[in-house]
């Protein structure tokens, strides 16, 4: 079984090195992660580490442009979700493999149309752990409702879910275990959410290229 942190931010845009991270994540029981940004060259961890670009904040005319940059240095393309308009164009554009921070999109961001592209094109939705552990009352009732419903539309269409940390530092790592504890205030279904910590093995060896539709 092949359990993968999702996503961490290594420094500069966290405080650790990915070798520290490979370390901690190692001990915690986790066979590999995935590091945001660019991977020192040669190096060998305790653990498989894929890099990805992680775009944010990109113009919906240029996901074309940035996804085929980054997969010419990158194991794996993330993408930042946002309303519904944007979120289809990034489950349409070639060379993307994950949609990340789903928590933080409108209402209807993520709809049973994009659920469907999903599917459709194997690209994972990366849900987070930190909201359920850093936001308090209100602010986490809101996050556990948009989870549940991201779930709900999963368990129709059957689209990749991918589990992460978003650790920034060691304090916001996780054990897989953990993890799952977490994710069950949101969905009951653990043989799902111990697939989804595996997910990413499958999204990042796909076959053949995505296909437009």
């Amino acid at each position: 079984m092949h359990v993968f942190d999702g996503c961490v931010f290594p420094y500069p845009s966290g405080t650790v090195s990915i070798a520290r991270y490979a370390r901690e994540l190692s001990s915690l029981g986790f066979s590999g992660c995935i590091a945001a940004g660019m991977a020192p060259e040669n190096r060998t961890y305790d653990i498989p580490v894929w890099t990805a670009r992680y775009l944010t904040e990109v113009p919906a005319r240029l996901l074309s442009r940035e996804a085929g940059r980054a997969i010419q240095v990158n194991d794996l393309v993330y993408v930042q979700a946002k309303d519904a308009g944007y979120n289809r164009n990034i489950l349409t554009t070639q060379g993307v493999h994950v949609m990340t921070d789903l928590h933080t999109t409108p209402k209807d961001g993520f709809d049973r149309y994009c659920a469907q592209l999903a599917a459709e094109r194997e690209i994972g939705v990366d849900l987070s752990v930190r909201p359920l552990i850093e936001l308090r009352d209100g602010a986490r009732q809101k996050v556990i409702r948009r989870y549940e419903e991201i779930f709900t539309l999963q368990n129709r269409y059957e689209f990749p879910i991918v589990l992460s940390s978003h650790a920034a530092d060691i304090t916001h790592l996780k054990s897989p275990r953990e993890m799952i504890r977490l994710f069950s205030l949101v969905w009951k279904d653990e043989s799902l959410l111990w697939e989804s910590l595996e997910s990413i093995c499958l999204i990042k060896n796909r076959t053949g290229p995505v296909v437009e539709i």
